[in-house]
């Protein structure tokens, strides 16, 4: 069964909620935005010279408000669901108490989102995709952390315009994570849901939130929540969609270092203090991050990066770019963690010099 959803009442939720961003002149704010255009139309053509992928020249490009950036993901769910068999929407069917809760949850949650955000390529509510960047995010980051704004913005969007690339130049990636998707919805067991598992899941991340040291935290209470509404068949459809997501975050995070390095200046800078932004969130973003797998993400980035780095070390940029060939090349979670495994599957028994897990690469 697909979830109920009233959007106009998400989309109210979204709005209540969302915080104010940083204080800036009408004149400053222009500037960001053409600043973030010009830098991420710079950002494609440099991730397309040097990943060898050839992206879609003309996929739209968005610098967006916080507000802005729930409307067209709260446009993307709607399109997905319809597509995946809701009922179409009909202005003068009663609203039903449960589509109000669900609309109040999907508001409350890309408010907190809406703030967290920097760029993202938006898959769902249009035929192409689309690029976003959120700019009072990037704004109050770079202020926060004490970044050259100028450089901070050009990093930042070489990562999405990785995005953008692996959605558009490798031509089935978009219709397989769609695929996946479906699969995931079309599984569905909702007798299975237990609401003792997802209040235990709950606890689990007010316990991680509160617990200052995430190595002594309770294990990923992200899981709890997928084992307690989920079936085995959307777990598995999870696991691959969360091979999928560790490799493209892990390949964005190893473009953006490797052009950077020649593109930007002072790129360890950002570096040490982003990856110190992302290692220390408050109790609150603790939270919301356990609660919502968000702490799953976190780690794809490392594993993802350690994946794409130990390949191409290995096997240079052209064995790694066989991923983009086939679905069936992608990377398991398995051997995400293994990229030998992978190595031998797809490349073949040659040069196996991978360890696994941790392994030093160079």
């Amino acid at each position: 069964m697909l979830p109920s959803v009233d959007w106009q009442t998400a989309a109210s939720c979204s709005r209540a909620f969302s915080r104010g961003g940083p204080r800036i002149s009408p004149e400053g704010a222009l500037d960001v935005v053409a600043d973030l255009h010009r830098h991420a139309r710079s950002a494609i053509d440099l991730v397309a010279d040097y990943t060898g992928l050839t992206p879609v020249a003309d996929t739209p490009i968005a610098v967006v408000d916080r507000i802005r950036w729930s409307r067209v993901n709260i446009a993307g769910f709607r399109r997905l669901l319809n597509e995946l068999g809701a009922t179409a929407d009909d202005p003068d069917a009663p609203v039903t108490a449960a589509a109000k809760l669900t609309g109040v949850q999907t508001g409350a949650v890309l408010a907190f989102l809406s703030s967290r955000v920097l760029g993202q390529f938006e898959t769902f509510s249009t035929d192409t995709g689309r690029l976003l960047f959120v700019a009072p995010n990037i704004v109050e980051v770079e202020r926060r952390l004490r970044l050259p704004a100028r450089e901070f913005r050009l990093w930042i969007a070489i990562h999405e315009a990785a995005h953008l690339t692996q959605f558009t130049a490798v031509p089935w990636m978009r219709p397989h994570f769609h695929d996946l998707i479906h699969t995931f919805f079309d599984a569905a067991e909702p007798e299975q849901s237990s609401t003792a598992g997802l209040a235990r899941a709950v606890r689990r991340a007010l316990a991680s939130a509160r617990t200052e040291d995430d190595e002594t935290a309770p294990e990923s209470p992200g899981s709890d929540v997928m084992a307690a509404v989920t079936s085995p068949e959307q777990r598995a459809a999870i696991s691959q969609i969360q091979a999928l997501m560790t490799l493209l975050e892990g390949h964005a995070e190893a473009v953006m270092d490797g052009v950077g390095r020649t593109a930007v200046n002072h790129v360890a800078l950002l570096r040490r203090r982003f990856d110190r932004r992302r290692a220390n969130p408050s109790a609150l973003q603790r939270f919301m991050r356990q609660l919502l797998g968000l702490d799953a993400k976190m780690r794809q980035y490392a594993a993802g990066r350690r994946f794409v780095d130990e390949i191409v070390d290995a096997h240079g940029l052209s064995g790694f770019n066989r991923v983009w060939e086939q679905p069936a090349n992608l990377p398991t979670e398995t051997e995400i963690d293994f990229p030998q495994q992978w190595a031998a599957r797809v490349l073949g028994p040659r040069r196996l010099s991978l360890q696994g897990p941790g392994s030093a690469s160079g």
